[in-house]
């Protein structure tokens, strides 16, 4: 026999005595296995939850299958019934024939294992949570439940189960779709500038100025925009704006923004305060509460890519320019531009001073007649302009709500949340389950959510969608389970614990988990370049320091050493929050190498 040979018997012998990690096995049975004296004799197994002498028992003691083991016929009765209970080698089955097969197709019979409650978990959770059974929906999972067992009620059992799945609530499925809350539209005020909507567009392309930001502005009622370029967006930068084109409009009796850090700071909140301005923020992640604005965000970028390459000029010096137009422009909804609703009369542009110029019009009109029908005009036109309004948000209501639907959440219901990925703002999933706080008007709700930078969370209720929670109640503990089992045996190589110092190795709740433990079962694979002595002198030394490659690293103290940067100067950098998903993970990681 070869080396390698040889080494290779050593290897299977010595994998036999030591512990199995039987994590990605269908059943985690661990149980303790007791070995005779002689090499013939077989290892045997204590008390297998999964034998059939324990199917049978629990069988006999379930209460809702009393009846049927009573009423079992014997294998040569249930050939003459399409539908049966029979007992086979002691096993309580059921034969079930579908009504349109043939008597002569016996493949279409389907022979299932009668299940007693104790096991309806543990069936359940292989048929839609292991690996295998890819969270599929109820139907299919029903249908592969029902090829091989079946109990009373494992229909409403198992779509139960698979509705109550916490990933399949938290990943969700294209078809399953939350219907959104109706359509509540921003009431028309009657005047102009009462209400108004703020937000920040950027950061654009830096100009020669300096300016990156555009602080955007629009009155609800009149629909008139202002966009005012910033250098930044700062609280400051933000209510020294917001002041000078308050000296345009007056002041407004509300405003509403989003809930940016500008926003909801101490001092824009004081100067708010001071001028009389109740100040209302949108829920978070909804932009349509701010819909007007947000579609101004729209055609005003477009104006501005527009402008800059036809004139190659930077974006801030045509913004101006760009408002006429947009406040010229006659709104779809409202039946007039913003410069008719605010200033009664058509603005007098480029095309109306070339009409001008061509008729050679002189006004014969004198001050008292002007002024009379300058009012009158100027009322009947935003009349006109808010039945329009009313007439639109009314039809866009109607579309909207087609397929919308009321919801309700009420104090202490357990929901998930739609929230942006980490790092990827364009993307988002349900985070949760979180806990509703309080509800705050018809649609919005408090959120606690734990662990994230805020603690409470505004949200739509389009954002929300109620987590079902399983019934452990309801449900027998799994005996075997694919995803948990209680491990009290496997293949991690503990690290020694000598000291006090490294006392808190054994935490596995923060520790770093490596990969050594396979590594050292797969010696001879990583050791395949070697010849057949170096594979043997390897695999010996390795194993002699085992003690040293656990999976879970230790701090040495054989020897010290300190890095020199020398004459360097220290790169000094701003501190960036961490996730506190992150940040408690890391504390206990750093507590533990300190």
């Amino acid at each position: 026999m070869s080396k390698k040979a040889v080494s290779e018997v050593e290897e299977s012998e010595s994998c036999q005595s030591d512990d199995f990690n039987l994590e990605d096995t269908f059943f985690k049975v661990l149980n303790d296995a007791e070995s005779s004296s002689g090499d013939n004799q077989k290892v045997e197994r204590e008390e297998d939850p999964l034998s059939r002498n324990k199917l049978i028992l629990e069988q006999s003691r379930d209460p809702e299958l009393i009846d049927l083991v009573k009423g079992a016929v014997t294998p040569q009765e249930a050939e003459n019934n399409p539908v049966c209970f029979y007992k086979q080698n002691g096993v309580v089955m059921r034969k079930w024939r579908p009504l349109d097969a043939p008597a002569d197709e016996e493949w279409q019979v389907v022979y299932q294992i009668v299940v007693p409650k104790v096991y309806h978990s543990d069936i359940m959770s292989m048929a839609h949570d292991s690996p295998m059974a890819g969270h599929l929906g109820v139907r299919k999972t029903c249908d592969r439940v029902l090829k091989h067992f079946w109990w009373p009620k494992i229909r409403s059992d198992v779509a139960d189960n698979c509705r109550s799945c916490h990933t399949c609530q938290v990943v969700g499925k294209p078809n399953q779709k939350i219907p959104p809350a109706p359509l509540k539209p921003i009431p028309a005020f009657d005047e102009p500038f009462s209400r108004v909507i703020i937000d920040c567009v950027g950061p654009l392309p830096k100009t020669k100025s300096g300016n990156q930001y555009v602080l955007t502005i629009m009155c609800t009622s009149t629909r008139f925009p202002e966009a005012i370029p910033l250098r930044n967006i700062k609280a400051t930068t933000v209510v020294k704006a917001l002041t000078k084109f308050f000296t345009l409009g007056g002041l407004p009796k509300s405003i509403q923004s989003d809930q940016g850090s500008n926003f909801t700071s101490g001092l824009f909140q004081q100067v708010m305060f001071q001028l009389g301005i109740d100040q209302h923020l949108s829920s978070a992640y909804h932009p349509e509460s701010q819909g007007a604005l947000e579609r101004f965000h729209q055609t005003l970028k477009n104006m501005i890519r527009t402008y800059c390459l036809e004139f190659q000029k930077d974006w801030d010096e045509g913004v101006h320019l760009l408002l006429f137009a947009a406040r010229e422009a006659v709104q779809e909804t409202l039946g007039f531009s913003p410069f008719e609703l605010v200033f009664g009369h058509t603005v007098r542009g480029p095309l109306k001073h070339l009409k001008e110029k061509w008729l050679s019009e002189t006004s014969t009109t004198n001050l008292l007649d002007y002024v009379s029908n300058f009012k009158h005009r100027l009322n009947r036109a935003n009349e006109i302009a808010r039945q329009n309004l009313e007439q639109g948000q009314a039809k866009m209501k109607q579309w909207y709500d087609k397929n919308a639907k009321n919801r309700v959440f009420q104090p202490g219901d357990k929901v998930l949340v739609l929230f942006p990925i980490q790092g990827q703002p364009l993307q988002a999933r349900y985070f949760g389950p979180y806990e509703i706080e309080s509800k705050m008007g018809d649609v919005d709700y408090v959120v606690k959510t734990p662990g994230r930078r805020k603690s409470r969370q505004l949200c739509h209720i389009n954002m929300l969608k109620k987590y079902i929670e399983r019934n452990d109640d309801s449900m027998p503990k799994p005996i075997c389970s694919s995803t948990h089992a209680d491990v009290t045996q496997g293949t991690d190589v503990e690290p020694d614990v000598t000291s006090d110092t490294n006392a808190g190795i054994k935490n596995k709740e923060y520790s770093i988990k490596l990969q050594n433990s396979d590594v050292l079962g797969s010696l001879e694979q990583k050791f395949s370049h070697l010849s057949g002595t170096q594979q043997i002198e390897m695999t010996e030394l390795v194993k002699y320091y085992q003690n040293i490659f656990p999976d879970t690293p230790s701090r040495a103290n054989a020897a010290f050493h300190d890095i020199d940067v020398g004459d360097t100067t220290p790169i000094k950098q701003h501190p960036y929050r961490v996730n506190p998903l992150k940040m408690e993970h890391l504390k206990k990681e750093i507590n533990y190498m300190l």
